[in-house]
């Protein structure tokens, strides 16, 4: 099976990959992404190898992250969905060990961030 690469862009991308609470890193080099999927592979063999490449860029218009709270534009955020995994639960504590998070916690963590920031700032 080979990798398969999927640059989001849009929302509807951004939405699915929330519903699905898919794996998520941020700031992985784009080179180590056949190491980030072989990890995964040691815990749980994956129905597709299709990774989802977030840029920060993308992430701060979408959620409209400002100031700290805002991603570098170039940043590169790294996401295998939950579903394409045979049995997701075995990555449950071992993502810990890479800093692995769920794209939903991401999202809403942001979320929260940013509106705390707008009440400092106001």
């Amino acid at each position: 099976m080979a990798i398969n690469k999927i640059m989001v862009t849009d929302r509807d991308k951004l939405l699915e990959l929330y519903n699905d609470s898919a794996l998520t890193l941020e700031g992985l080099d784009e080179n180590s992404i056949p190491d980030f999927v072989e990890w995964i592979k040691k815990f749980t063999p994956l129905k597709t190898e299709d990774v989802y490449i977030i840029k920060g860029g993308i992430m701060n218009m979408a959620y409209n992250l400002t100031g700290t709270n805002a991603y570098a534009n170039d940043l590169t955020i790294v996401c295998v969905k939950l579903s394409d995994m045979e049995d997701a639960m075995k990555i449950v504590l071992p993502r810990f060990e890479i800093g692995g998070r769920w794209f939903d916690d991401v999202v809403d963590n942001n979320k929260r961030h940013q509106e705390e920031r707008m009440e400092v700032v106001y």
